[in-house]
């Protein structure tokens, strides 16, 4: 059942870095025992693919942006 979810999740990562590290990433998840380890795998694999997703698609510009108002206007345009 893990296993379906994590090859689901690898698929969800950029095309690119998909074909480069996929077949290793699901290898290395194979290679973990017990199912708590394979939890914690499975959460980097999502943490990865948002990772992936911000930096190759540069959304990164536009994440950076978003936070840069949000401290502006937490620490800036606060009326106290």
């Amino acid at each position: 059942m893990l296993r379906t979810f994590y090859r689901s999740l690898l698929r969800l990562h950029p095309r690119r870095f998909r074909e480069r590290f996929a077949e290793e990433m699901l290898g290395i998840f194979d290679e973990i025992p017990t199912t708590k380890k394979r939890a914690a795998l499975l959460c980097d694999g999502f943490s990865s693919m948002a990772r992936q997703w911000v930096v190759r698609c540069e959304m990164w510009k536009f994440v950076l942006a978003v936070l840069i108002a949000i401290i502006q206007a937490v620490f800036f345009l606060h009326p106290y």
